[in-house]
């Protein structure tokens, strides 16, 4: 894995800069998020995105809590459909939970996302994830 910088951290998560590479990373803490809490990473991250012109995130979701109702509400309504600014096209590279209910709930979201012009796909290994991600096209 490349140097990082922080781009934003809060208790629930941290987006970081993959400036040489060229990729956010978006890692949640194994923290109870708080109301909005998704929100805000989501949105920091898309910001990010933006601002550096990039198309593609690694999600490293291993420490990830399941999703709320609430935050899958959200996450379909706001996050999915591109309400929240971000690029289009996107692909995300995800690392899935380790928790069976937070892989499960991540699952469930991941799926709703097939419509859209937001892609997953996802891993079990870091090694792998990282390959995939490194040779997608900007």
């Amino acid at each position: 894995m490349t140097a990082s910088t922080i781009y934003f951290h809060s208790p629930a998560g941290l987006v970081l800069e993959h400036s040489l590479d060229r990729y956010a990373e978006l890692r949640y803490l194994p923290t109870k998020r708080q109301p909005g809490d998704l929100a805000t990473l989501l949105t920091q991250l898309g910001r990010l995105l933006l601002a550096r012109g990039w198309h593609k995130f690694l999600s490293d979701n291993r420490q990830m809590t399941p999703y709320t109702n609430e935050e899958k509400q959200w996450f379909a309504s706001q996050w999915l459909p591109g309400v929240v600014p971000r690029p289009t096209p996107l692909t995300g590279v995800v690392m899935l939970p380790e928790q069976v209910v937070a892989r499960l709930s991540f699952l469930e979201m991941s799926m709703k996302a097939a419509e859209g012009s937001l892609r997953y796909r996802t891993f079990h290994e870091l090694d792998e994830a990282l390959s995939y991600l490194t040779v997608l096209v900007q």
